[in-house]
């Protein structure tokens, strides 16, 4: 898979201190996908904006405020929004292991400030990841900032398995 030098999606516009329990309630925990996307879904509703919308085979891209994904450590929310088919989340910043635990299955975590006040539900969004910058469908320009270089690494690799494999490979 690895890190896209472009994405595009449709926006899920969310707002500031979004909680992974609220995200993706525990009830909803489990390895049957269906029941994953499920808990998403309920989520996404309890959060004010719907889950899979008209525009699902665009892509998504959640857009949210300040301290993104603050709450429980655990990845079980990122999983589901890898099954959920969220590109990229970028926020105006975020809580530190949710900013790992998306790195490590492979969404890329974008930093841009202003954009969520300039966005909402179902507009079309793209993310240069190599010029670092956001252009929406009016043609304004958002910059995001840079990654960690050991961050792009694991994303350029798919995650944070496949970047050890390789790891591992090279020795």
């Amino acid at each position: 898979m690895g890190l896209q030098e472009v994405i595009t999606g449709r926006v899920w516009r969310l707002g500031d201190n979004v909680n992974t329990d609220i995200l993706h309630p525990p009830s909803y925990f489990s390895l049957d996908g269906s029941k994953v996307e499920e808990g998403l879904r309920e989520g996404m509703q309890r959060l004010g904006t719907d889950f899979r919308g008209e525009y699902v085979g665009d892509g998504l891209v959640i857009v949210a405020g300040e301290n993104m994904g603050c709450g429980s450590s655990r990845e079980t929310s990122v999983r589901a929004l890898c099954i959920g088919g969220v590109k990229a989340v970028v926020a105006s910043s975020f809580a530190r292991i949710f900013y790992r635990n998306l790195a490590n299955l492979g969404i890329p975590p974008l930093e841009c400030r202003g954009i969520r006040d300039q966005v909402k539900d179902g507009d079309l969004i793209r993310i240069s990841i190599k010029d670092r910058f956001i252009e929406l469908d009016d043609a304004r320009h958002f910059p995001i900032s840079p990654l960690d270089q050991h961050i792009e690494r694991i994303l350029e690799c798919g995650g944070l398995v496949p970047y050890l494999r390789r790891i591992l490979d090279e020795i």
